[in-house]
């Protein structure tokens, strides 16, 4: 709902809750920046899979494959793997068109565990389904400070400045495994 503003040191903390599972967390911050490209990372931490690191060199909104450069992934205690960017680009699912239409509800004062925001309210509606998220420009690097649907919700728990990176070690290169080959017939 918010537009990606890359801010170097920018984070913001929220917890995630999905109907019927353990709520989860994401950090999402901005931890440096190369030419005129930003070091993009999220720390998701779940009961079930622990933690994992998710650093990405990007050109633009993080939200478009097409703009990562470079992409390390850590998971856990495994080390840090630099992945192929084609490799991201060809798992990653295609986003689906906004059918519905976008709304401006106003100005709202939205109470999250981070604080009390005067934030705007917009909601996405597409036939029965609805959702909302509350944006203040002060959180980046999204603005967002609160998003509900049906299935899901996510609240601001903290955000701030002076973010860097949590993968302190060299990535190494992840290697594709290569097919076997088949051996020649003879004649």
């Amino acid at each position: 709902y918010g537009d990606f503003k890359p801010v170097v040191g920018a984070w913001a903390e929220y917890q995630i809750t999905h109907k019927g599972e353990q709520p989860g967390k994401i950090r999402i911050a901005v931890v440096g920046k190369e030419g005129n490209d930003y070091w993009y990372e999220t720390v998701m931490e779940v009961k079930a899979e622990g933690r994992v690191i998710s650093k990405m060199l990007v050109s633009g909104s993080p939200d478009s494959t097409s703009n990562v450069k470079r992409m390390i992934i850590k998971s856990g205690d495994e080390p840090a793997m630099e992945m192929p960017v084609q490799m991201m680009q060809m798992s990653a699912p295609a986003r689906p068109e906004a059918k519905g239409k976008f709304m401006d509800k106003g100005t709202e004062s939205v109470k999250v565990p981070a604080g009390t925001f005067k934030a705007r309210h917009l909601q996405y509606q597409d036939g029965a389904e609805a959702a909302d998220a509350w944006v203040q420009q002060d959180v980046a690097p999204y603005g967002l400070v609160k998003s509900s649907s049906k299935t899901s919700e996510m609240v601001l728990l903290g955000y701030g400045g002076g973010a860097k990176t949590m993968i302190t070690e060299t990535a190494r290169k992840f290697d594709m495994p290569q097919m076997p080959q088949m051996p020649q017939k003879r004649k």
